[in-house]
């Protein structure tokens, strides 16, 4: 193979393998079979004439060659994504894109009904993909564009030296929520003794703040009765028993439509939750982004 003849979708390939040190990952966020990556890195390794890659201990572990590689493939890839925005106008009526958000559950329910409202007359030309990415995860997805936006509170996306672009919505916080009529509420009361109270909370380290739902639990609440993996049943136990839960505020409030709920604060220091939009600078000039970017700016960010 010459350098005519050189495949651009090795470098994908090539990069992806370098940051995961998988080939079933690589296969994974590339959405390709494993054996289409190990077809690739055979072309790479015959073109270098070098492994490239050694297996170590589960992991692919780049040669000195490899490392050597690697900043020009990178930069490659970012001016190629270039490129080819500044030749791209976006049209929502006159697209089929597809936009990838990575959300947790709580993300969902507070952002999803009132973006697909503000999307509804353009549903039927764009489409909006919904996953759960690990936060180590998320930055090599978007890179290589298989990712368009994560939301949430995701903190160890923002790094000195990252690629990660940030946007502040809002700051949110953890209130306990309980049901209309549980035995510890009077009519007016605006508190209630917490160490009496049986407690639900989440266990999921997919978003950014699970340990201060850890914290809070430790310090306000003598018995946590039921953890739970996603917030989707906990409307419903809270209805239907004297179990309380630890829950952010603009989710509760979602839930609370019919006022069967009842908020309590929580006085805690550090008891804030700065929910962002995130996305890769790779593509900040990017069309459709920029579209899509203002869109949840417009609409979700408080003054």
């Amino acid at each position: 193979m010459n350098n005519r003849q050189f495949d651009l979708n090795l470098i994908r390939v090539f990069c992806t393998v370098y940051d995961t040190g998988s080939l079933t990952l690589t296969a994974e966020i590339l959405e390709i079979t494993q054996p289409a990556i190990s077809h690739a890195l055979k072309k790479l390794r015959l073109f270098y004439d070098d492994p490239l890659f050694v297996r170590s201990e589960g992991k692919m572990l780049p040669t000195q060659r490899a490392k050597n590689i690697i900043p020009n493939f990178k930069k490659s890839i970012e001016l190629i994504n270039i490129s080819l925005q500044a030749t791209t106008l976006f049209s929502p009526a006159e697209s089929k894109k597809k936009f990838h958000f990575s959300m947790s559950d709580m993300s969902q329910i507070y952002f999803l009904p009132p973006l697909c409202l503000i999307l509804e007359e353009i549903i039927d030309k764009v489409s909006i993909d919904i996953m759960q990415v690990t936060q180590e995860k998320i930055e090599r997805i978007m890179r290589v564009g298989d990712l368009d936006f994560a939301l949430g509170n995701l903190p160890d996306l923002i790094k000195p030296d990252g690629k990660i672009i940030s946007e502040t919505l809002f700051t949110d916080k953890f209130i306990c929520m309980i049901r209309d009529g549980h035995p510890l509420t009077t009519k007016n009361n605006k508190t209630i003794n917490f160490k009496k109270l049986n407690i639900m909370e989440l266990k999921n380290k997919k978003t950014g703040h699970h340990k201060l739902i850890e914290s809070i639990s430790k310090d306000f609440f003598n018995h946590v009765a039921l953890s739970i993996s996603s917030y989707t049943v906990a409307p419903e136990i809270v209805k239907n028993t004297d179990l309380g839960v630890i829950i952010p505020k603009s989710v509760a409030k979602r839930y609370n439509s019919e006022n069967q709920f009842r908020f309590y604060e929580i006085d805690m220091p550090n008891n804030n939750i700065d929910v962002n939009l995130y996305y890769h600078q790779l593509y900040e000039n990017d069309p459709s982004i920029i579209w899509m970017k203002n869109i949840i700016i417009q609409n979700f960010r408080e003054n």
